[in-house]
Formats: structure tokens, sequence, C-alpha cells
């Protein structure tokens, strides 16, 4: 995330405006595999009031940001969230998020 120049706890209007495929995103991890430490770097980007949850608001700004095609209606970003959310909250926790990363990497859910 640091290459994009997004950095949690940052202000929004720190965000640099590029636009990005999903391919990219998952470039901007160090490695192959992203540590720990990474997903929960990516997932304090997206966690915008700092509740430990992700809501479709601050999935689509996220999203919207980077300039993916997903971002730009806030209901593709509800149906994203109930595909990942297990305890069926409408939210994504940081234990949802790495089932979400896990399935980005390695194709499974």
């Amino acid at each position: 995330m640091t290459r994009l120049g997004i950095f949690p706890h940052h202000p929004e209007s720190e965000i640099r405006q590029e636009r990005l495929g999903s391919v990219d995103i998952l470039s901007l991890f160090e490695e192959k595999e992203p540590g720990l430490d990474e997903v929960k770097e990516a997932f304090d980007v997206f966690d915008e009031n700092r509740d430990g949850f992700l809501d479709a608001r601050e999935i689509h700004r996220v999203l919207y940001n980077l300039g993916l095609k997903d971002g730009l209606e806030i209901e593709k970003c509800k149906r994203m969230i109930d595909a990942f959310d297990d305890n069926g909250d409408g939210r994504i926790d940081f234990k949802e998020f790495v089932k979400l990363m896990e399935n980005m990497f390695f194709g499974k859910t």
C-alpha cells in the first residue's frame, strides 16, 4: 500500500488518485503471499473510522480512489461484503478480510 502513497491513519486527502486494475493491487504487496502485517495494513487503509469493521461505504471509497470499476457502485461493494460476511452482520471484520485476501491470492474461499 505504501507504493500507492496510501497509508493507514492518514487523511483521505493524501490518497493518490491512481487508476489501477486488480493485478496492480496484488502487485502492491512485497511478496507473492503477503504476510499478516501487510494484510493488516491493507485492512487499516479501508477501515476509515477505525472501528475494526469494513462497511460498503469504506470499501467503496478505497476502490473508487484506486479506480477499480467495482468501486463505482455501492451495490457491488455490498455484494462483495455478502460474499465474505460469515457472521451476517453486513460488515467485514479482520478475519473475514483475511479470507477475502486469501481468495484474491489463492482463489479459495
